[in-house]
């Protein structure tokens, strides 16, 4: 009978959805040949993201988490992450630390979770992912996209490689039957692929004309102050956006801080610059996890249900004010 294997992955993440695919391709080719494989995308909040019983959430026979925070639960089997904020209390830190294993990895100077797993796994486990080349470049879009390490905002916002669409697709909070489909095809075909099928490129064209409505908006909403880029798209109906809007719009600033409001629920986004990046830095990941949210130095967000909106624009309201004093 095929082993059930769940991976719990960072949502609406390009570098959450290839750190999936990956593992994907090496439990089906390594440990785990002909498993049956599910996926849940997961997001941060204020709440223990894994719930009030993380045996029931790690259901499967074989779990295992990526680009997101860690469990101490017995049925974790695999974890990899490499954000400053991997750990929601002190005593999980303590009982990752006592309990080393070659299957849970932890690096927060990774400058994406892709890249550690495609190490990791090549470094431990004797498989190398990177030998492939169409992994080697779904990895080398995961380290460019994560880090922000674009050439120029423009390149950023114009969008004209296939990772850099799929990435506004996944920020665009697609359904979950869709996120499903690209770590399945990422495991094996090229970004040039998948860009192409057709459920792609149909979910695809709406969020191209929203990232266009998206860049007007911007350049409607955004305020600066101080080196700050401050925008509230709460009454706008924005779910996701592209982050280097800002400094497309104006390269001066340092910091931004946004509030969105969708359905589902209230987002505060926070970044840096990085063709700017302040010195000192306020480390970004640690400053929304005083709001229950999360990240690295550069960039962090804090995610609450809808009905907590205002608490959302309290800590839009705050951590846009630390910033101008910073």
């Amino acid at each position: 009978m095929a082993t059930q294997i769940q991976i719990l992955h960072h949502g609406n993440c390009f570098d959450g959805v290839v750190s999936a695919a990956l593992l994907t391709r090496f439990f089906l080719d390594g440990p785990y040949p002909g498993a049956e494989l599910r996926y849940r995308g997961m997001a941060h909040g204020a709440a223990d993201p894994f719930g009030a019983d993380h045996a029931a959430t790690f259901s499967a026979e074989v779990n295992a988490v990526c680009d997101f925070r860690y469990s101490p639960s017995p049925r974790l089997d695999w974890w990899f992450d490499h954000h400053a904020t991997a750990f929601l209390r002190p005593e999980d830190r303590l009982h990752f630390e006592a309990e080393p294993s070659d299957r849970k990895i932890y690096d927060p100077s990774a400058p994406s979770c892709a890249g550690l797993i495609a190490r990791a796994l090549a470094e431990r486990h004797g498989h190398d992912l990177g030998a492939s080349p169409i992994l080697a470049e779904h990895v080398r879009w995961a380290e460019l996209i994560d880090s922000a390490r674009f050439e120029s905002p423009r390149q950023a916002v114009e969008l004209a490689e296939p990772a850099l669409q799929l990435m506004a697709l996944l920020e665009g909070a697609p359904e979950a039957s869709l996120s499903d489909h690209l770590i399945r095809r990422l495991a094996g075909a090229s970004l040039a692929e998948v860009l192409a099928d057709a459920p792609v490129q149909r979910a695809l064209a709406p969020v191209l004309e929203e990232h266009r409505r998206t860049i007007a908006l911007f350049a409607q909403r955004l305020v600066c102050e101080r080196g700050v880029g401050s925008f509230d798209l709460s009454a706008d109906g924005v779910e996701g956006f592209n982050k280097m809007i800002p400094y497309h719009l104006d390269g001066t600033l340092r910091y931004t801080v946004g509030l969105t409001l969708s359905p589902r629920r209230a987002k505060v986004s926070v970044g840096s610059n990085p063709w700017r990046r302040p010195e000192p830095l306020v480390h970004l990941g640690e400053l929304c996890a005083r709001y229950g949210g999360g990240g690295h130095a550069v960039v962090g967000a804090v995610s609450l249900p809808r009905a907590e909106a205002e608490t959302a624009r309290r800590a839009f309201r705050e951590i846009g004010e630390l910033l101008r004093r910073s």
